[in-house]
């Protein structure tokens, strides 16, 4: 109660009236207190935290693991700074959780996995009026100074043409070979290519059609354009003659006849069904790793003893491998 208050209370005569109005200002501070404004405006970080990611149901599970795995960060940060509440978020707890970042780890990439997702979520806390808005374009790529190189390298192509030709002679047909061939000439995720069945394969009409098929165990990143994810992750590309004979030759000779267990025929497989991910990346760690790449051995940082089935060699080509194939360059893509 301020002294303008009690002043003007002081000069009432009426004990019952001094009694009403006391009574009065106790429901209007229990109304504006149990709000749903003010009830949403004193949730911990915790809390709103828990509720952003309930509202990201629609995003991709890879998506949601990384905000688990990253925002906590974030809020237990704050914690240990005292800070429960979004009111209490400033400028230079923003600029600290930073420098506790560049102590931690020394990859600019991740520390820009940490900073971005961390700005998603103050900046769905700031359109809720909940901190404000400079907050978090503290956290912006720029503004931060990161360079990160991780998804930006691509394998030179004169290594590129030599690791193919090696293959198409001593591995020709094999899984590691097709598979190559496809992420070098068609430019397609890793999540894309574990995604693809043997009928997603038209090799008279040119083309590889990408699908999400999240009721039946795979899903493309961006997922299609009616099921409510940003974006529209199912196409059709037109390949190249030489991913065409490589698929077919792969699927003739060397890929088992197995289905997963949703029935399915996987384009890429093992005796065991579906090729996962990381085998998918192991085959491209071995395709690139010293024995297929034809450098010369004083420029070689591998000393041949290395094995690419249980270690990647120092040669392989890791940097684009979760995200854009081995290259840069995008495939022609044909209406659906």
């Amino acid at each position: 109660m301020n002294e303008n208050i009690v002043h003007l209370l002081s000069e009432i005569d009426d004990p019952e009236t001094i009694e009403k109005v006391l009574k009065q200002m106790d429901v209007d501070d229990t109304s504006q207190e149990s709000s749903p404004r003010n009830r949403f405006a004193q949730a911990t970080l915790s809390d709103l935290y828990k509720r952003f990611l309930s509202r990201r149901q629609n995003r991709s599970p890879s998506t949601r693991a990384q905000y688990k795995r990253t925002i906590p960060r974030f809020v237990e940060f704050a914690a240990d700074n005292d800070i429960t509440n979004p009111v209490e978020i400033s400028s230079p707890l923003v600029d600290a959780y930073v420098d506790y970042l560049q102590s931690e780890y020394d990859s600019d990439a991740t520390i820009l996995t940490y900073t971005k997702n961390a700005r998603t979520w103050l900046r769905w806390l700031s359109q809720r009026e909940l901190c404000d808005e400079s907050i978090y374009r503290i956290l912006d790529k720029e503004e931060l100074g990161l360079t990160p190189r991780a998804r930006d390298e691509a394998i030179p192509k004169s290594e590129a043409t030599g690791i193919l030709h090696r293959l198409r002679q001593r591995r020709r047909g094999s899984g590691m070979h097709a598979l190559t061939e496809l992420l070098w000439n068609g430019g397609p995720r890793i999540g894309g290519v574990h995604s693809l069945d043997v009928p997603d394969f038209d090799p008279k009409k040119k083309e590889l059609r990408f699908r999400h098929r999240p009721e039946t165990g795979t899903r493309l990143k961006n997922g299609n354009k009616n099921s409510n994810t940003a974006g529209d992750g199912e196409r059709n590309i037109v390949i190249k003659d030489e991913v065409i004979s490589a698929i077919q030759l792969y699927i003739e000779t060397e890929r088992p006849d197995v289905t997963d267990e949703y029935g399915r025929e996987p384009l890429f497989a093992t005796e065991y069904g579906r090729a996962s991910r990381s085998t998918l990346r192991r085959w491209v760690y071995e395709a690139t790793s010293c024995r297929w790449n034809p450098k010369d051995v004083d420029n070689c940082s591998c000393d041949g003893s290395c094995n690419p089935d249980s270690n990647v060699c120092p040669e392989s080509i890791r940097s684009s491998l979760t995200g854009r194939g081995i290259q840069r360059r995008q495939a022609r893509i044909v209406s659906n």
